[in-house]
């Protein structure tokens, strides 16, 4: 039997063959048609939306090379980032007139210390929508949703909304005690008696 050697739940499970180390080169884009996209939501049936990095929508196609096997370091979920290739089959003035979505397909995911040396090693492009889609993600804290204008949708039920006005009623109720009595540590003694 192999020695487990890597450590960790199953992990001898996973053939030795499909544990070939990443290579640590950096792709960037070089060619035309290359450009750097930001998964937005991933759509069923190997579909992911994106944006560019001017805020162009995209529908990118995800090739088998990020599917199956190949999904464990590839993962593509909300925020992360691309190198798509644009079809250049398509009329792209057509498309820029009717505002409609591009294809593209991925080329290549990068991980989380892989955009940090994306920033600094790219001169010229402008990271600054996808920085702040990182920093306030897909989903606003509390289950509340950002959209686009800034305003925020909160989703509550009949429960939440009573449970919010008896705690607002208890605080009205607190403030309305302390504020009649005035002082709290007070000069004025309380005789039990005469409650």
């Amino acid at each position: 039997m192999v020695k487990n050697t890597t450590g960790g739940n199953k992990s001898k499970g996973i053939a030795r063959k499909n544990l070939v180390k990443r290579d640590t080169a950096l792709r960037i884009a070089k060619e035309d048609g290359e450009i750097y996209a930001q998964a937005v939501k991933v759509m069923g049936g190997a579909l992911a939306s994106a944006i560019d990095v001017f805020g162009n929508p995209l529908t990118a196609h995800i090739r088998g090379k990020f599917r199956g096997r190949g999904k464990r370091d590839n993962f593509i979920g909300p925020n992360t980032w691309l190198l798509v290739g644009l079809h250049s089959w398509e009329n792209s003035e057509d498309k820029m007139k009717k505002n409609a979505v591009r294809n593209c397909d991925i080329l290549e995911v990068y991980s989380e210390t892989d955009k940090q040396r994306l920033i600094n090693s790219v001169i010229g492009v402008n990271w600054k929508l996808f920085l702040e889609n990182d920093a306030k993600g897909i989903q606003g804290g509390n289950g509340n949703v950002a959209n686009k204008c800034g305003t925020e949708i909160v989703f509550s039920n009949d429960a939440n909304e009573d449970l919010q006005a008896l705690l607002q009623t208890t605080k009205n109720a607190e403030s309305s005690i302390v504020g009649c009595s005035g002082d709290i540590n007070g000069d004025e003694e309380i005789n039990v008696d005469d409650i």
